[in-house]
């Protein structure tokens, strides 16, 4: 199986309305949802927590959590994909850290490839996880098309 990804598509929410997800990926474990943020600097945020902050050359800034988004995407994705492994992730740029810990689910570019060891712990399924993943993309859709199964989008 060919890892596959997707960028900017948008699928049901799952309560009636639609939800954009920045990119989706094929593995061979389950289908890996992945949400970027440009924000470098201290972070500090936490799962409960609805704005977390940005300290970066003396000033603080707010911003939304982003482990609600990605949640809800996650929910919608294993919605359309019942019993596939939905794994997520959160990059900041290289530049940013988080002094008081990292939530779960969050990554800097630095330490992506560490962050997603565990996926490949999970156990391959290659075969339903292909089905399941032309299933999502007969479903997703970009720029108002459907997105067609084997094509990059």
């Amino acid at each position: 199986m060919t890892k596959s990804k997707v960028d900017n598509i948008i699928i049901p929410d799952g309560i009636g309305g639609l939800l954009e997800i920045e990119q989706l990926r094929l593995l061979e474990q389950g289908i890996l949802i992945v949400e970027t943020y440009p924000i470098s600097g201290d972070l500090f945020g936490a799962e409960e927590i609805d704005q977390w902050t940005q300290l970066i050359k003396g000033r603080s800034y707010k911003f939304a959590n982003p482990l609600r988004h990605i949640r809800t995407s996650r929910q919608a994705v294993m919605s359309l994909a019942p019993g596939i492994p939905v794994f997520y992730s959160v990059i900041f740029s290289a530049d940013a850290s988080f002094p008081k810990g990292k939530p779960e689910g969050m990554s800097v570019l630095d330490s992506l490839a560490d962050d997603l060891k565990s996926i490949r712990l999970h156990p391959k399924q290659i075969e339903q996880t292909q089905l399941a993943w032309d299933k999502l993309l007969r479903i997703a859709r970009k720029n108002g098309h459907a997105a067609k199964v084997g094509e990059e989008i």
